[in-house]
Formats: structure tokens, C-alpha cells, sequence
């Protein structure tokens, strides 16, 4: 498949009011009053795209290239699609209040749109009224063979409203910790390759986890059990697909984990903890799996899911008694979304990791009967996993927070995160489990991204080569230097060096604040960047001296800054209104104005007058004119690159072009140069292209820059003095 396109991807995933309805079309679901209508998948995607537009004709090449990407249909289906949507909205196609036809053309929605709907979470799901849970399309779930005390638990089910995240001051890392006593640290395994998603057994004697490499030097990723104490690995799968992410029944006598095919296709096996017979739980479908629990009564399990390999991952209900799974969270289309669930030990809780547009992370709850999403804690690094503590109290998770990288606990009253030493040798760690009679395993990992050059005939060569993590570089205008951002110095700073990678130094001090976005102004001397120094992200301005001017301080989030043409403004994306919207901040210094009300993560000066602009809820790059003299939110249209929320820094304008990376779900990605009459030419290829790579162009477009992630390697380490 051509990387341009992409599957069953929808315009808009949160809920929104189209007339007197109440569209949700992540339960496939409108309402209105007692009134509920079913609807399949594709009329929901059909009217979601016209309420992405509304009073605006979608033509009939618009819904082929963004609801049937990729496969070809006839105007029937289209037509259908029409026709059981008025028949849901009890709209007619001779006197429409809700969906207008354009002769020849397409399709108008003429009832009126709201968005940033918030659903009532308290109400539950009333059988009496025709309400299901909502369920997960193509998926076929089976009943596994359960001992016999164990029996499905009857859960009343509610919606769940996804929430924006507020605001709030960082938690400081606390000098005083570095005096606290380190927990003994014992690698379980120390093979060779990447050994990930470690999962200890209940009676915390055996540990389960995913390895890539074995004495007959296969590269994909299979099932392993280990004791705890040592000793060799028991294989539990062997199939040319990975399987990854094992998670314990309540007895510990099976283990479940995530299958996904080269296709995409995952689903959800079990097989005795003693190696057997592979037994189906969830079959194989297009859904892209992430991530599994097992309930601590055995009925259920929980994975982080998305349709299609694209948009943001949702968390999932799967009972075992082979009922319809059912979708538990609903985040903004910002991406990646929710992932890593975990059970709290009572069932009644999971706890999980929400993802915002930047990378910004952060530890969260909600009740497995639906509700409002609560956050425990708001991080500025990556947290790359989480359990609960035996006694259910607190979540431990793993995060670099405020340079401390390790496990740190937080508790479901609020306060504030504790560290967890782990002595000097506790590096980058991830997916943390817990034991239910205490002990912790997680993985030790070794990363490392670095910045490759890349030719048009597919060479890849090192350009600033390092041991630790660094992204998304930028060019300077002469192309005689370069910004990116790295971990080099122990915590993430903006770094400089020549344009052959030469004479590296670090520009920025944050000491642990998350920056992003490095980019050069029009004359080479000055560099904006996101930075969040006091737990919201601001635009800084960073001089040659090294002094560091904040531009914006709003309680919001402003991130992805980017200069205009002649240097006198910054634009950047902000979620101090109700969406995320473009605005822009004199580079001199002043108050911030709204550019977009049409919604936007990303921007940048288009060749030729206009603004580019990445969309928070849809895929691609739009284009916004100039009218009389200003820039319009009004007659966007729509570039052909295939750009989505996560890729705001993955693009760049350099003369009259634009250079876009263009990623698939298997890390591979293509650079392509769009031209000014829009025509698109691939330029490269390159694999193993982590999410927030950056792409940097030189002049001319004769050298390209960006960030390639080289083998993660990573073993199982157990603290066994862990309550």
C-alpha cells in the first residue's frame, strides 16, 4: 500500500450535535431524547466529514478519499451511505433539514454543527430504551475455558466523556530524594535483543514477557516464561507474527498476549503458562491492538485499541463470556491517545496513560462502569507504563520525571508523586508490574534515536552520531547549521552544531523541562521552541547568547512554534480556548491572536501567500487564503499529504515547496516534495522512523535530515522489596 494512504480512518472521533442528534462516532450511535439510531461505521464516518464542514458541499471525490481510502466503490455506496443516514435522521431528500444533494456535485449538511460536545458520563446505558454498550466492529470474541469458581461479573455500563486536561504547576524532582535508600535491583534475563512488556506472575514467582531474538537468531518477537530467580526460558509461542504484551490470569495458570500480523491484523490468544495449544480469545481483526490486562476476577480483559492503524487509541472492554467488546474511553483525535491499561486489584478501576498532541503524558484513572477520566499525574517525560500497588492504593508508573528517570508511585488522593530509587543503574525503565504479594519487574531499556542524513537514492548515513536519544532536527535558512533536540546532557535540551554535524554544543539549560519544535528564525541567529519549564508547554525564544525569552504564558499549552516569513511573528497551536487553534505572538514580544477557529496543532507560511495548517481532528495539510490583506479560516483546501495530528513536526517549507514525512504503522516512512502546483514526488524512503522524528531540509532540497531509531535493546530486572 501506497504510505499516502491510509484505512478506514474517521474525519472526527468526539462527539458532536448535528440538529436536534447527538452524533457519537465512537459508539456509531445518534440520539435524540429517548431516541437512539444504530448506524454502521461508514454513514457515520459520511456525516462526521460533513460536520466537518458544515454548510460546505463535500464532494463525491472527498468522501472516496477520506472514508473509502484505498478501495474503490461505486457512487452506489456513497448514495446508500445518503440514504440510511436521512433514514436515521429522519430527514427527507426532497425537503432536508439535516443532509442537502448538490446535483453532480455531492453533499451539503445544512443542519447546524456544535463540537466539543461534553456527553453526560453519569447517565447509564438503559436497556429499556434500546442502549447497548457500545461495541467494537469486527472483532469476534471467544469464550475461554475459565475455572470453574470464576464467573463473569454483571457490570452496569455508562458513557465515558473525554475530559481536556487542566493545566497545573509541574511537580519539582525533590533534591532531598537522592538520600533515600535504593531497592535492590536482579536482572531476571540478559540475552541479547530486546526482551519488553514483562508481566510477573500473581504469586510473583514467574515472570512473562516478549523477546525478539532467540539461539536460532529469528528477529520477531515471541512469548517467553521465566522464573523469577533465573534459569532458562520457557517458549510459549512460536509464529512468524509478534506477539507481545502477556498478562497473567488471577490463577496463573494461562497467559493471554496481543498477536498482530504484517498486515495489521491483531487479536488476542491465551495459552497455558506451561506451554500448549494457543487458544483464540479476540479474533484477528483490523483493529491495532496495544497493550493487555487481565481483571483480577477473570472475566475480562482490557487493550488499548484504534481502528486502522491510525487516530488515537482508545481503551476497550473485552468480557470473556463472548458479549460484544465495548469501547471505555473516547479521547480527542490528538494521538496516540490512551494505552498501557492496568486493573486496579478490587477490578473496579484502570489505570492507564493518556498521551496529549506534544508527547506530554500523563497517569490516569476511570471506573471499569464508565466516567470522567482522573488524572493522578501530569508528567513533562514519557511515562512508558504502569500497575497498581498490591494493596491498590497507589499506581506505580515509570517515567524520566524532572530528570529522575525511574519508578515513582502517586496515590488516588492527589498527592503529589514519590520517587522510587533504584540505585545508579537503573536507566530508561518500562511497563513496571507489580506482584499481588508484592515485587515489581520492569525493563531496562537502552534506546537510541539519532539524526541520519537521507539521498534520494535511499542512502542512509549518520550525521551527528550519539549514544543517547536525539529528534527533530532544523535547518538554518544559509544551511550552514543546525538545532535538534537530545538527551545528551542527561535531560531533553535544544542542541547546535554545524551543518556536517560538527561542533555540537547545547543551546538551551532547562535542567529536565520537555522541549520541542526547534526551529531558526529568517536570519539564522535566533531559535523558538515549546518548552515546559512550569508544567504547561509556553513558546520560548532562545537569543545567541543562550538567554531564554518566554513569548507566551498562558495556563494552556502553546506548542509547535514557527516563524513567519519576514521574522516579526511566531505562530504556534494552543489549547487555551475550547479546541486547539492556531495563534500568533509578535517575535518581539506581546499579546497572542486567534488565526484559526477552524481548529489546528501545526502551521506554517504557505509558498505563495496563505497559511499550512495540520488539523486536530483529521488527517492531511490545508491551506488557508488571504483576504483582503488577512488569513482566513474560511475555504480551506486540502494539500495532498498525508499528514496527521501526531506529525506536527514532521513537515517543513523550504523555497516554494513543501517537504512532508510521510510515516506507516510499521515505522517505515517516505519523504515527499510537493510542489507549488501541488504535484507530489517521492523523494526518499527510510525505515525504523520513530513518531516525533522532525524532518530538517537544506536549501534546495538537496539534503534531508531526520531521526532514525536505532535496535532498542532492554532486559528484565526484578526488585523484590517492593510493597
Amino acid at each position: 500500500m501506497d504510505p499516502a494512504q491510509t484505512v478506514d480512518q474517521p474525519t472526527v472521533t468526539a462527539p458532536f450535535r448535528v440538529g436536534d442528534w447527538l452524533a457519537e462516532p465512537m459508539a456509531n450511535r445518534l440520539t435524540r431524547g429517548d431516541d437512539v439510531e444504530r448506524v454502521e461505521p461508514k454513514v457515520m464516518e459520511v456525516l462526521a466529514l460533513m460536520a466537518s464542514q458544515p454548510g460546505e458541499t463535500v464532494t463525491k471525490d472527498q468522501f472516496m478519499a477520506e472514508v473509502w481510502t484505498g478501495t474503490v466503490v461505486t457512487d452506489d455506496v456513497l448514495a446508500r451511505c445518503i440514504s440510511e443516514l436521512r433514514k436515521a435522521l429522519g430527514d427527507s431528500a426532497r425537503r432536508p433539514d439535516y443532509v442537502e444533494t448538490i446535483r453532480k456535485r455531492g453533499y451539503v449538511l445544512i443542519a447546524p454543527v456544535e463540537h466539543n460536545v461534553e456527553v453526560d458520563a453519569a447517565a447509564p446505558f438503559d436497556p429499556a430504551r434500546g442502549d447497548e454498550p457500545p461495541a467494537l466492529t469486527g472483532l469476534d470474541v471467544r469464550r475461554p475455558k475459565l475455572p470453574r469458581r470464576q464467573r463473569p461479573a454483571a457490570l452496569v455500563w455508562g458513557l465515558v466523556a473525554a475530559v481536556l486536561l487542566s493545566s497545573a504547576a509541574a511537580i519539582a524532582y525533590q533534591a532531598g530524594v537522592a538520600g533515600v535508600r535504593p531497592l535492590a535491583t536482579r536482572p531476571v534475563t540478559s540475552t541479547p535483543g530486546d526482551e519488553r512488556d514483562p508481566a510477573l506472575s500473581p504469586d510473583g514467582t514467574r515472570v512473562a514477557f516478549a523477546w525478539d531474538g532467540d539461539a536460532e537468531g529469528e528477529r520477531q518477537f515471541d512469548v517467553y516464561v521465566q522464573d523469577a530467580r533465573g534459569g532458562a526460558p520457557v517458549r510459549l509461542t512460536n509464529h512468524p507474527a509478534q506477539d507481545l504484551s502477556p498478562a497473567w490470569n488471577p490463577d496463573g495458570t494461562r497467559v493471554a498476549f496481543v498477536r498482530c500480523g504484517v498486515g495489521g491484523e491483531c487479536g488476542v490468544f491465551s495459552v497455558d503458562a506451561q506451554g500448549g495449544a494457543e487458544e483464540t480469545l479476540v479474533a484477528a481483526g483490523r483493529l491495532d491492538i496495544e497493550g493487555l490486562a487481565w481483571s483480577p476476577d477473570g472475566a475480562w480483559l482490557a487493550f488499548s485499541g484504534r481502528s486502522g492503524r491510525q487516530g488515537a487509541f482508545s481503551l476497550h472492554l473485552v468480557p470473556l463470556d463472548g458479549s460484544p467488546p465495548q469501547r471505555l474511553t473516547a479521547p480527542a483525535s490528538t494521538y496516540p491517545g490512551d494505552l498501557d491499561p492496568a486493573f486496579s486489584p478490587d477490578g473496579r478501576l484502570l489505570a492507564f496513560v493518556r498521551t496529549e498532541i506534544d508527547g506530554r503524558q500523563d497517569v490516569a484513572v476511570v471506573t471499569v462502569q464508565g466516567g470522567r477520566v482522573r488524572r493522578l499525574a501530569r508528567e513533562q517525560k514519557g511515562v512508558t507504563g504502569l500497575d497498581w500497588t498490591a494493596d491498590g492504593q497507589e499506581v506505580v508508573y515509570a517515567a524520566n520525571r524532572d530528570g529522575a528517570a525511574g519508578l515513582w508511585r502517586v496515590g488516588l488522593d492527589g498527592s503529589s508523586p514519590r520517587w522510587v530509587s533504584l540505585g545508579n543503574d537503573a536507566g530508561e525503565i518500562a511497563s513496571p508490574s507489580v506482584g499481588r504479594e508484592g515485587g515489581v519487574v520492569f525493563a531496562r531499556q537502552q534506546v537510541r534515536s539519532q539524526i541520519v542524513e537521507v539521498s534520494a537514492g535511499g542512502g542512509v548515513r549518520s550525521v551527528l552520531p550519539s549514544t543517547r536519544d536525539d529528534r527533530q532536527p532544523a535547518v538554518s535558512p544559509d544551511g550552514s547549521r543546525l538545532a535538534f533536540v537530545s538527551t545528551r546532557s542527561g535531560s531533553h535540551e535544544v542542541w547546535t552544531a554545524l551543518a556536517d554535524g560538527s561542533g555540537a554544543e547545547r543551546l538551551t539549560d532547562f535542567g529536565g523541562a520537555r522541549v520541542s519544535g526547534p526551529r531558526w528564525s529568517p536570519d539564522g541567529q535566533t531559535v523558538v521552541l515549546s518548552a515546559r519549564i512550569d508544567g504547561d508547554a509556553d513558546v520560548v525564544v532562545v537569543l545567541p547568547s543562550g538567554e531564554a525569552r518566554t513569548l507566551t504564558d498562558d495556563p494552556a499549552d502553546d506548542v509547535a512554534p514557527m516563524w513567519s516569513h519576514d521574522g516579526q511573528w511566531i505562530y504556534f497551536a494552543s489549547n487555551r480556548g475550547e479546541t486547539w487553534q492556531i495563534y500568533r505572538v509578535p517575535s518581539a514580544g506581546g499579546d497572542a491572536e486567534p488565526v484559526t477557529v477552524g481548529g489546528g496543532v501545526a502551521a506554517a507560511e504557505a509558498p505563495g501567500g496563505g497559511l499550512l495548517v495540520i488539523r486536530p481532528d483529521r488527517r492531511g495539510l490545508w491551506r488557508l487564503p488571504v483576504v483582503d490583506g488577512e488569513i482566513r479560516d474560511v475555504r480551506a483546501t486540502r494539500v495532498p499529504a498525508n499528514l496527521s495530528p501526531a506529525d506536527w513536526a514532521n513537515w517543513a517549507v523550504v523555497g516554494d515547496a513543501i517537504y512532508v514525512l510521510e510515516r506507516r504503522y510499521d515505522r517505515a516512512a517516505t519523504v515527499v516534495r510537493i510542489s507549488a502546483d501541488e504535484r507530489r514526488q517521492r523523494v526518499a524512503s527510510v525505515a525504523d522512523v520513530p513518531e516525533d522524528s522532525g524532518l530538517g531540509v537544506f536549501p534546495g532540497g538537496a539534503r534531508l535530515l531526520l531521526s532514525q531509531q536505532d535496535r532498542a535493546d532492554s532486559d528484565v530486572v526484578l526488585v523484590e522489596d517492593f510493597r
